[in-house]
């Protein structure tokens, strides 16, 4: 998610509130250079709008120079999703140029599937999907630090030959809160925790002991590796609960490896989802009971009858 570009996408005015929203889910899927490639599909489901409209408004940003799309095709299941870069009517954020990026020059329709990896030669890009897809979250450092000391923090599978990003995603403030040696347990957990806290909340989360030995714990928990990832996407959740709660430290811990889950896989499971599958289950339930009453009938039927 870029907290930049998002920012930024806030103050545009497009004429139309669907259309906002879609221009704002391409923000926060985007990385820091404004590129992204959700899926057709994901961007209809994440903003609540059928397929076509969501084709519609993506097009209407192309038209009036807010975003850039390239088409492209080449994926595991024949086409790939395109590629969008978010320019806001400016130039374009992206240090390369929009047809270096795409694997394959090819143009073809955009179809639902996500794109392939990106290679070790080109930079990591972000795609937030409802397939089995992990956000990718660098790792904020110290104003003054060596940018290219930072590695990635994500749950993501790290390849043979782990790409170094081009910039960390964001610096610490010196005024956030909590520990300041990134060689502590604790610190990128609570680094990702508390900028994405600022970010939804313009306040940041309160430091104390027993945050410290929560955040200690989810990191036992779930890794230290998924844990940053854990606590970004928790703040990114709009979990009924956890808004009225304010998203604290307490319950992600409590939620910790369903939030592990959720965020290896890009899916939540929403309080109306969950109402829904039970509704299905017992509608199968009701059927197959009814079957077993019809066939003990045939059966009776069929005794009597003899």
């Amino acid at each position: 998610m870029s907290m930049l570009l998002t920012a930024q996408a806030f103050r545009v005015k497009v004429g139309n509130a669907a259309r906002k929203l879609v221009l704002l889910k391409l923000a926060d899927n985007a990385n820091d250079e404004g590129e992204c490639w959700p899926s057709y599909q994901h961007i209809a489901d994440q903003c609540e709008i059928s397929k076509r409209s969501a084709m519609n408004h993506i097009q209407a940003l192309c038209d009036c120079g807010l975003v850039k799309k390239v088409v492209r095709k080449g994926g595991p299941k024949g086409n790939s999703s395109n590629i969008y870069l978010i320019t806001l009517g400016g130039e374009n954020s992206a240090s390369g140029s929009a047809t270096t990026a795409p694997p394959s020059a090819n143009d073809s329709l955009g179809s639902e599937t996500d794109a392939l990896p990106p290679s070790e030669m080109v930079a990591p890009r972000i795609s937030h999907s409802s397939e089995s897809v992990i956000e990718p979250i660098n790792e904020p450092v110290a104003p003054g630090a060596d940018a290219s000391a930072a590695g990635p923090v994500s749950g993501e599978i790290i390849p043979a030959e782990p790409i170094e990003p081009k910039r960390p995603r964001v610096d610490i403030p010196a005024d956030m809160p909590g520990p300041k040696d990134q060689s502590a347990k604790t610190f990128r957990a609570w680094a990702n925790y508390a900028m994405a806290y600022r970010h939804r909340y313009d306040a940041w989360p309160i430091w104390n002991a027993r945050t410290a030995g929560q955040l200690s714990q989810l990191v036992d928990r779930v890794g230290h590796d998924l844990a940053p990832a854990v606590a970004a996407w928790y703040l990114r959740t709009n979990n009924q609960f956890y808004v009225t709660k304010g998203h604290p430290v307490s319950l992600m811990l409590t939620d910790c490896e369903t939030l592990a889950v959720q965020c290896q896989t890009g899916r939540q499971v929403t309080a109306t989802k969950a109402r829904q599958t039970d509704r299905t289950q017992s509608n199968l339930s009701a059927v197959e009971e009814a079957k077993a009453m019809m066939r003990a009938r045939r059966e009776q039927a069929g005794g009597a009858a003899c």
